[in-house]
């Protein structure tokens, strides 16, 4: 990996530990990585190409992305007159399990109006344990708000900067309204991301498991979002 020189950083590219190595480390490791995939469906563009690009869909071939997988004309690996090939099978057909439709623990209803979905922003990972330390993400999101459509929170009497609680049938947090920005939920659906410890949104979540997976239902619950 040693066979990148520092002077093939990129100038925004911050990178004390390339810089302690005496080599660009993280453009060796990556193209290290990458040559396992190559020839086998699971193809990456060069190092560099991610720098020039938004983003690449892979399998990258020839320096052109898939759009679409496993379908014939856009995907290199399909062969022609297959239509759709599902080729990491050894069967080329994908693998699809029918199980039961099983409903929410709970929907909304007339006292708990609003779906709450939880999840991330962009800068922060997961609890935030790392990124709310980087001065430049907090400064961007400092807190945890409640991302509403602005009909609903009009509706509600409610406007962006609204002190509000998110109340379910467990419990309840604190924050504000938000009703611009990235999120744009639809209407009778709030969102409100898991980063800050100081609005712990499980409080409000649900504690229904999965009985084969074993994973617990936080990101969806009914709540109702009232005037602190």
């Amino acid at each position: 990996v040693d066979k990148y020189p520092l002077s093939e950083m990129d100038s925004d590219f911050a990178s004390t530990e390339a810089k302690h190595f005496g080599f660009y480390i993280q453009k060796g490791l990556f193209e290290e990585y990458a040559q396992f995939g190559r020839g086998h469906g699971h193809d990456l563009a060069p190092f560099d190409r991610y720098h020039e690009e938004r983003g690449l869909r892979w399998p990258v071939v020839n320096g052109k992305e898939t759009r679409w997988r496993y379908r014939e004309g856009s995907d290199p690996y399909v062969e022609p007159g297959t239509g759709y090939q599902f080729y990491g099978q050894k069967d080329n057909r994908a693998v699809i399990f029918a199980l039961p439709y099983e409903p929410p623990p709970e929907s909304p209803d007339d006292e708990y109006r609003f779906w709450l979905v939880t999840g991330r922003v962009l800068e922060h990972w997961h609890s935030g344990s790392m990124t709310q330390r980087v001065p430049e993400l907090y400064r961007a999101v400092p807190n945890a708000v409640v991302y509403m459509h602005p009909d609903d929170a009009k509706d509600n009497g409610m406007r962006r900067g609204t002190e509000v609680r998110v109340v379910s049938r467990r419990g309840e947090i604190r924050t504000r309204v938000e009703t611009r920005g990235r999120n744009k939920p639809p209407r009778g659906l709030v969102f409100v991301a898991w980063f800050d410890a100081s609005q712990l949104i499980n409080k409000v979540t649900l504690d229904a498991t999965d009985p084969i997976s074993k994973q617990t239902d936080f990101k969806k619950c009914a709540v109702k979002i009232v005037k602190a």
